[in-house]
């Protein structure tokens, strides 16, 4: 792993523990903590809807404004959009988010001669569904990659990382990637999850086996900080040490793990501004531009 500055955002790389945070109303955890001891069996299964189902933000101001000169289209049942031409770079949102909010990564990478892609996952923006999960976001964005036949590159934010992790030990091909404030590990947010709740710790067992059943795979083999450890391709992470949705530590782990990655670390940025920071927008793009110009000099 190395470590590399990008204009005045960056700081230097320090070990930290960084707390996200969640909250749900009292009532519904003074609701949840009862009925879990009246009912563990209905509280887990209660619990499983809810740590599935999405929610739809309303856009910030002007964000939509990207779409203008997009060609919207539709790829394996979701909303998606495209921009100009040449080797495929999908942009992947996180949890609860959608694909405008990667609008700023758009207009660079098209002046690079690449073509963007973006989507709605299902459950998310202009998309159907209402819920949604890590396996299920990973298979949209191999499905995606196979409609287009292939991609060149992939930058994804927050959840949108790990799917992409998760993707890519099945056996999505890319040449680079830019990961922008990835978590690495469910279990962390099973707990977040359930401490907002109140949940205790024999209901959150019982939902976490409910959750693996569903998804078909162990909370374990998701973790993003072990996968990485078999990632070939070159990787860029990038995350804000004010970051409270996903500890920063949480990018750290992956790119220590994965060969050959980069990290870098801002300030002040938290989870959803980073996304709109030039010189994030800047260096995420070098970096995915960067092979280009290495095989042009070779």
């Amino acid at each position: 792993m190395t470590t590399q500055p990008a204009d005045s955002l960056i700081i230097p790389l320090k070990s930290t523990n960084v707390r996200s945070h969640i909250s749900a109303p009292v009532w519904l955890r003074a609701s949840f903590s009862a009925a879990g001891y009246l009912a563990p069996n209905l509280t887990a299964a209660v619990a499983e809807r809810l740590f599935f189902k999405t929610r739809r933000n309303v856009p910030r101001p002007g964000e939509r404004d990207v779409l203008e000169t997009a060609t919207p289209s539709s790829i394996a049942g979701m909303k998606a959009w495209s921009w100009g031409d040449g080797p495929a770079v999908l942009l992947v949102h996180g949890w609860n988010g959608r694909a405008t909010q990667l609008g700023g990564f758009v207009e660079p990478l098209v002046a690079r001669g690449y073509r963007v892609v973006a989507f709605d996952a299902f459950g998310h923006g202009e998309s159907p569904g209402s819920s949604m999960s890590l396996p299920e976001l990973a298979s949209c964005i191999r499905q995606v990659s196979d409609e287009l036949g292939g991609l060149y590159g992939v930058i994804a934010h927050s959840m949108g990382g790990a799917a992409t992790t998760l993707a890519l030990s099945n056996g999505l091909q890319l040449e680079r990637a830019v990961f922008v404030s990835p978590p690495s590990d469910p279990r962390v947010f099973l707990q977040i999850f359930s401490d907002a709740l109140a949940i205790s710790d024999d209901v959150r067992a019982r939902l976490k086996e409910r959750v693996e059943r569903r998804v078909g795979i162990s909370m374990e083999s998701m973790r993003g900080n072990v996968i990485a450890r078999s990632m070939r391709i070159p990787l860029l992470v990038v995350h804000d040490r004010d970051d409270k949705e996903v500890p920063v530590d949480s990018g750290q782990s992956i790119a220590e793990a994965w060969p050959n990655a980069e990290l870098i670390l801002t300030k002040g940025l938290g989870h959803q501004r980073i996304l709109r920071a030039e010189p994030v927008t800047n260096v995420a793009v070098s970096f995915i531009d960067a092979a280009k110009h290495l095989m042009a000099a070779a």
